[in-house]
């Protein structure tokens, strides 16, 4: 990205009044800095954001805006995976601080991007966030094939599935396996969604058949601790 470009997006982004450390770690994947990025995440743990400050205040927020950026065709799919593949190495860097006092014992949930689905990203700090809290989370990431994510649901029965859908066309294979999860379990999860489609008809994940949904993680964590509190 040419210097010039750079800088209309970072006036862009203080204009919205973000986090410095998010405009600072923004700056970073848009450019593809990985040890930029890094530094970046270093430098507000220093300053005492904890892990869960660092995936809401920072990494949100940042991949809100790489979306953003890329619907507006001002960055290319390319310089979208980039960035995203820095925020996950960022995230695997938390990993052994992330789990340190987790304890498991909590409510099993298993996540999924439903088949075609590739953007696995927000669904991962949700069970990166509920396994801070306690939570016992199994994520499958991308793309699961839909016999095999009901296969898994109906063995170990968890409390709730996770699925998301950041691309309208992939809402017909999120509705397809809260569909036969339905019908094939015999004990039935509560089935949150997320995604930038249900973001934008809040009505959506209700007619799909969904239980719940939530504008992002830290919503995601939010709704299901008060679905499931004591």
């Amino acid at each position: 990205m040419a210097p010039a470009e750079a800088a209309v997006f970072t006036g862009e982004r203080r204009a919205a009044g973000r986090d410095d450390a998010a405009n600072r770690f923004l700056d970073a994947i848009v450019a593809g800095n990985r040890r930029r990025a890094f530094e970046v995440a270093d430098q507000a743990q220093a300053a005492g954001m904890d892990i869960r400050g660092l995936y809401l205040q920072v990494f949100q927020p940042a991949l809100r805006e790489i979306g953003r950026l890329w619907q507006q065709n001002r960055i290319t799919v390319a310089d979208e995976h980039l960035a995203t593949a820095i925020t996950q190495a960022a995230m695997a860097r938390l990993y052994e601080g992330l789990f340190a006092s987790a304890t498991g014992q909590g409510p099993l949930l298993i996540a999924a991007c439903a088949d075609s689905e590739r953007h696995e990203v927000g669904l991962r700090m949700v069970c990166d966030i509920l396994e801070m809290e306690g939570w016992d989370t199994v994520f499958l990431g991308a793309a699961v094939p839909l016999p095999d994510l009901v296969r898994m649901v109906c063995d170990r029965r968890p409390q709730v599935v996770a699925l998301s859908a950041s691309l309208g066309p992939n809402l017909e294979r999120v509705e397809a396996a809260i569909r036969a999860i339905r019908e094939g379990c015999a004990e039935q999860p509560v089935i949150a969604v997320g995604g930038r489609p249900f973001s934008a008809d809040p009505g959506l994940a209700a007619r799909m058949g969904a239980d719940l949904t939530a504008s992002d993680a830290a919503e995601a964590a939010e709704r299901l601790r008060e679905r499931f509190a004591a």
